[in-house]
């Protein structure tokens, strides 16, 4: 009987395993990861309950971005997705074990993008002859580079295209972007390269004004985006115009204008094709006219779907069961071809590819990921001050890589802000990136300054420093603070320099005088950390004696600094707009947040419009004062360059890394999830928005502030002149170590 119990167990067990799918899901559900849009329409919340209500078999998982499902699929908690041949790089690269199993085509042709190099026919030789020879001293309608996936070549990608032509430049005096810039004016007479070359306004026009020629093809010697050539089709017009020699484009608007795949109403092809003719990679050239299969200097494959390795059969028999009645279908076969995108009947890789492979097939596109850099090799220097703060980089790193954005990122990671800040300043790292508190800090005793800021354009987002007050304390101007019980987030921060010089100002004080009579008691955390030993124990227990406290730890930070107001520890707080609406809108999950205590503003005199006594940009990347010209160029082209391309101002629902989004389901990871864009100093200039906020930290932030010595020296107004005197020397040799 055992033994019948035995095998019926045993049977029922391997039939149980039998029936178990091959997904990560429930049950075995394949599981689909996908990327929701930025604009309102979600494709996930629309058609993601339909494979739950319709026992699919499939499952759906949002990820952030195309690397957070690679690497979801990469820890095997998602089956398969739809990603871009960029994708597949980056796969390749991170060693995610996964194959190709279907392309996802919209239109009847073999490659999403076919790049060739039409030439008029006047600077054509004798004789076939090398590229060199043909093209030097030419005029080029250059494509333009972009950040849409579809039509403008990325950087990687004309980058390719020119070193097939252009020796690589490596002056060491320039930047590698000017390097690039400088190899093609030397090499053609002229060239329309309109748009913008690099991100920054400045600098572009710098650039513009120093390699002329490479604007004096188009139709407008400023070249910008708004000139006739610009775009995807504007290089052929400019061809086509006579205003240049050679260009290179997409097959199929070559084929389009010259009516080679259509033609006019009268039935006769658009334009005659007879002075042009196609250019190949190997100096010789071939007609235009009949000719459907012409040399391509570049190929660009379609999205495809992928699979991790375990899954892949079963995930290939799923979309290679997609019909195109499925694509009008309003059950669950129909809501995933909405997911996938689908716009025909897939076409299925047989047998399915890895990404190595599968990008084999396309002409230059794996050659244009393994091109060969300046030696020697240059990179920017980025500390972190966690593993997850490394890992992001690392992945914001290789996505830069992909999509060509030079020099590369480079990640350490170190102890904590100020340890960053340190290797900042005895060149062990290039930037670092920090909030407003470290502002003071990084300047006064790192020699270091802020290259970009993390901007956003709502003023309840910023950094501020405003006085709130309970509601029913009847404290309506600055002046009824004094005497009061203040609670700062953090000694030495924003919120410290920002009071004790208004105080200073307005009452005509001195640092003593301010940080010792003005207020009856202060909560200033942090104080107890401080460097050197050059403040007394005296003055630590003052400012410490009425914080928040974990054991004997003193709590730092806005929170802790609402806390106090809250549980009526100080009578103001000086905390920012985001921190109390965080409070008011009930979104501190901590017990102490339960009290029913309204609090208000306190606006100073000078600022009743916006009510804070300060504000400052959210985030910041802080270099060395002492930084080259060419060097901060470089820091400055290739975070603007990632912000470009991975910040908020790709529409795509597609992005293949998001800098400000949740980064493995936590929240302002390197950088704050509110960023808006990165923006130079330009940003304080009078045609930008923010030069009319009155009263901004950054700006004003001096070493004429109140410093850590002012605080030490008042300890030894109480001694007798000759142990001051002994004692200032003391703190003296201490600080200036």
């Amino acid at each position: 009987m055992k033994v019948l119990c035995a095998l019926f167990l045993f049977c029922v067990s391997v039939r149980l395993v039998h029936l178990q799918g091959p997904g990560s899901g429930t049950n075995g559900n394949l599981r689909l990861c996908v990327v929701e849009g930025r604009g309102p329409f979600k494709r996930g919340a629309t058609f993601c309950p339909l494979l739950d209500d319709e026992n699919s078999g499939l499952e759906c998982v949002l990820g952030t971005d195309q690397l957070d499902c690679l690497r979801r699929i990469g820890k095997n908690t998602v089956d398969f997705g739809v990603f871009s041949p960029e994708d597949l790089i980056a796969a390749q690269w991170a060693d995610i074990d996964v194959l190709v199993t279907d392309e996802l085509r919209n239109r009847f042709r073999p490659y999403a993008r076919s790049i060739v190099a039409v030439v008029n026919r006047r600077i054509l030789p004798d004789r076939p002859s090398s590229l060199d020879f043909v093209l030097h001293n030419t005029t080029l309608c250059h494509p333009v580079v972009g950040v849409d996936d579809l039509r403008p070549l990325s950087d990687t990608l004309a980058g390719y295209l020119e070193s097939l032509i252009i020796p690589r430049a490596c002056d060491p005096s320039l930047t590698l972007t000017e390097n690039r810039i400088k190899a093609l004016s030397e090499f053609f007479h002229k060239a329309c390269k309109a748009g913008p070359w690099v991100p920054d306004v400045g600098r572009d026009a710098e650039l513009k004004g120093k390699y002329p020629n490479l604007c004096a093809g188009c139709a407008n010697p400023a070249c910008r985006e708004d000139d006739k050539y610009w775009g995807a089709t504007g290089a052929l017009e400019c061809l086509l115009d006579n205003s240049g020699d050679t260009m290179w484009g997409e097959l199929y608007d070559v084929q389009y204008i010259f009516g080679l795949n259509s033609t006019s109403v009268s039935g006769e092809p658009m334009l005659s094709s007879k002075q042009f003719a196609y250019l190949c990679r190997d100096g010789t050239w071939q007609a235009i006219e009949d000719n459907l299969t012409p040399c391509v200097w570049l190929n660009r494959p379609w999205p495809v779907v992928i699979a991790k390795r375990k899954a892949a059969e079963a995930v290939s028999k799923l979309i290679g069961s997609l019909k195109e009645d499925d694509m009008f279908n309003s059950h669950w076969r129909g809501a995933l071809t909405s997911l996938l995108e689908i716009r025909q009947p897939p076409t299925p890789v047989n047998p399915p590819k890895t990404p190595l492979d599968y990008l084999a097939s396309a002409q230059g596109f794996r050659e244009a990921y393994s091109q060969s850099g300046c030696d020697p090799p240059r990179h920017i220097t980025l500390c972190t001050t966690s593993n997850l703060e490394r890992n992001k980089c690392e992945w914001l790193s290789e996505a830069g890589a992909v999509y060509g954005i030079n020099p590369p990122l480079q990640c350490v990671v170190r102890n904590s802000t100020r340890d960053c800040l340190k290797a900042v300043k005895a060149g062990e790292c290039d930037v670092a990136v920090g909030d407003s508190e470290w502002l003071m800090a990084s300047t006064r005793d790192y020699g270091l300054e802020p290259v970009l800021y993390e901007t956003t354009p709502i003023v309840e987002k910023m950094d501020t420093v405003v006085a709130y007050v309970r509601n029913g304390d009847v404290l309506t101007k600055m002046e009824d603070l004094s005497g009061k019980r203040a609670a700062f987030p953090l000694f030495d921060g924003m919120a410290w320099h920002t009071v004790l010089q208004y105080i200073k100002n307005k009452e005509k004080l001195n640092c003593a005088e301010a940080m010792f009579d003005y207020f009856s008691e202060i909560c200033a955390p942090g104080i107890e950390e401080m460097d050197g030993g050059v403040i007394s124990q005296m003055n630590i227990d003052k400012f410490t004696n009425g914080c928040i406290k974990n054991g004997d730890k003193v709590v730092s930070g806005e929170i802790a600094a609402l806390q106090t107001l809250v549980e009526g520890k100080s009578d103001v707080a000086f905390i920012s707009f985001k921190t109390a609406n965080l409070y008011l809108n009930k979104q501190i999950m901590d017990p102490w947040a339960d009290n029913d205590v309204d609090i208000m503003p306190v606006c100073p005199d000078e600022n009743k419009k916006y009510c804070y006594l300060s504000w400052s940009n959210i985030g910041h990347i802080f270099a060395s004062r002492n930084l080259t010209d060419m060097r901060r160029q470089e820091i400055v082209n290739v975070f603007t360059k990632l912000d470009q391309r991975f910040g908020e101002h790709q529409p795509s629902h597609n992005v293949m890394f998001t800098m400000y989004g949740p980064f493995n389901h936590a929240m302002d990871v390197l950088f704050h999830n509110n960023t808006k864009t990165l923006t130079t100093a330009d940003m304080y200039k009078n045609t930008h928005p923010y030069a009319s906020m009155p009263l901004n930290f950054e700006r004003t932030v001096t070493n004429d502030s109140c410093q850590i010595a002012d605080l030490a020296r008042d300890s030894v107004n109480g001694f007798a002149p000759t142990f001051s005197l002994l004692i200032s020397c003391l703190l003296l040799t201490i600080l200036s170590r």
